[in-house]
């Protein structure tokens, strides 16, 4: 790359800039080390959709993972919480997973509860948006 061209890039990145709301340069780049920040209601909705899916029962669960394919390891004193605590877990270190759980939510029916799939997609939704591979 040549001079000029790095000059007129600088141009273009200083009017893009300029066009944008002032914020602090922080904000500006998000990535692992510095996530976006989230709105309360945005938190509020998302607890609220936590302590929906914390009402879901083991049984429900064990299915989920199984139809998932999820590579959990579940142990019988296991309860729900600890299972969707596992799943969360494993979602959040896993963007291809979360992509594909939510494709599998939009597309199939399946015997995991539609509150259980409704509520994934919607968590996933916000995740990704979030989320800088997701695009």
């Amino acid at each position: 790359m040549k001079s000029h061209q790095i000059a007129k890039a600088l141009r273009k990145l200083s009017e893009m800039l300029e066009r944008a709301p002032d914020s602090e340069l922080d904000e500006l780049f998000v990535s692992d080390r510095n996530p976006a920040p989230v709105s309360t209601s945005q938190i509020a909705v998302n607890l609220s959709t936590l302590a929906e899916m914390a009402r879901i029962d083991k049984r429900q669960w064990l299915n989920f993972v199984r139809e998932s394919h999820l590579p959990i390891e579940t142990r019988p004193r296991d309860a729900a919480r600890d299972i969707l605590g596992k799943v969360l877990n494993y979602l959040e270190s896993n963007p291809d997973a979360r992509q594909a759980l939510k494709e599998r939510a939009t597309k199939r029916v399946s015997e995991t509860s539609p509150e259980l799939m409704r509520a994934f997609a919607f968590l996933l939704k916000d995740l990704n948006k979030d989320d800088p591979h997701s695009q």
